[in-house]
């Protein structure tokens, strides 16, 4: 009995220190503790979750302003799962496109110099409480990472709280590598069977991003349906967006596509189209198109949920169709939910 309980508390134990938050104070509920720099405050009033966060505020000027930590590496860590909620106000963009709200990485050597640098979230203009998260390799002649949260010389107000980093074994970046593998993969029954058809699945974005291409967040506190919907934000002027590619179904002439869109500052970029897009491609076989890309709908400024749905007849020889929602060359975020496809 006795070993049976020490093996448990072993079980534990190594559950617990696997997802270890490296971060010390991450939540701002020990002040500003283990936080260097003098240019940050604790907010009590708004926080994303406990008691406070932390708050830095330039109203003038264009000073770099951050706080940070350097933390160890522990050993055995292939990547690192950096996390955390951030809010803005009136974040004014300025001339690099790095002048931002900011919440970097920058990996050290032993000696503490730099080797490499990341970016986990930009936020520009005015945002709500948004959860951003990216899983970083570990560069190989790092032994120490620092977290930095700034207003990176521009003005404006960000907040951040709940600022984590979860180290990760190779066993698990492997499995989360196979899943992410998988789900991009096209689902084929073998045997005596035919291929099963791909179906648009997780257009809710309940499940993540999984079973769409790309890289993006998800929001558990802005939504139109369910519990989550999909985050697309940009700085700067780039391409930022997913896409997930499916199969006609047999006999029909016709698709809907529908969707609900909530945009928060989207500034269109030099073209009529650069703005925040529901678009459709059509391929038949060996990928090539059948028809020029499609728009289900564009959206700029700022907007509440909005429903959009539209109908396209099928080209002749479509055999495919690609969803894309994206922030095509504009900056601002996008915000989806309850992506479906119906066939008449």
């Amino acid at each position: 009995m006795r070993k049976i309980i020490v093996l448990f508390l072993l079980v534990v134990n190594l559950t617990s220190y696997a997802q270890k938050n490296l971060v010390v104070n991450g939540g701002f509920e020990m002040e500003l503790n283990n936080w260097r720099g003098d240019v940050a405050q604790l907010s009590t009033f708004d926080k994303k979750a406990g008691k406070a966060s932390a708050i830095i505020t330039q109203y003038t000027g264009a000073e770099w302003k951050a706080i940070d930590q350097i933390i160890s590496i522990p050993k055995n860590t292939a990547a690192i799962e950096f996390s955390g909620w951030i809010k803005s106000d009136a974040i004014e963009k300025g001339k690099n496109a790095w002048n931002t709200g900011k919440f970097d990485v920058e990996f050290l050597n032993a000696g503490e110099k730099g080797i490499q640098n990341e970016n986990v979230a930009s936020v520009l203009e005015t945002t709500p409480w948004t959860f951003y998260k990216k899983t970083i390799k570990v560069p190989t002649s790092a032994s120490k990472f620092r977290i930095m949260l700034a207003l990176g010389q521009t003005s404006g107000t960000i907040l951040f709280d709940e600022i984590k980093a979860i180290a990760i074994s190779q066993e698990e970046l492997n499995k989360i590598t196979e899943a992410e593998n998988a789900s991009r993969m096209p689902t084929v029954i073998s045997g005596t069977f035919e291929n099963k058809p791909i179906e648009l699945t997780n257009g809710t974005f309940e499940n993540g991003i999984n079973s769409w291409r790309g890289t993006a967040v998800t929001s558990t506190t802005i939504f139109k349906e369910g519990k989550s919907s999909l985050v697309l934000n940009s700085a700067t002027f780039d391409w930022t967006g997913i896409d997930q590619i499916a199969d006609v179904a047999q006999n029909v002439t016709s698709i809907t596509i529908s969707s609900w869109l909530k945009s928060d500052n989207i500034q269109q970029g030099k073209d009529t189209w650069n703005n925040g897009l529901l678009n459709v491609e059509f391929t038949g076989n060996d990928n090539q198109k059948t028809s020029d890309d499609q728009s289900v709908t564009f959206v700029t400024g700022t907007t509440d949920w909005t429903f959009y749905t539209k109908t396209f007849p099928l080209p002749k020889g479509t055999k495919k169709y690609r969803i894309m929602l994206a922030l095509g060359f504009a900056s601002g975020t996008l915000y989806t939910d309850d992506v479906k496809v119906s066939f008449q």
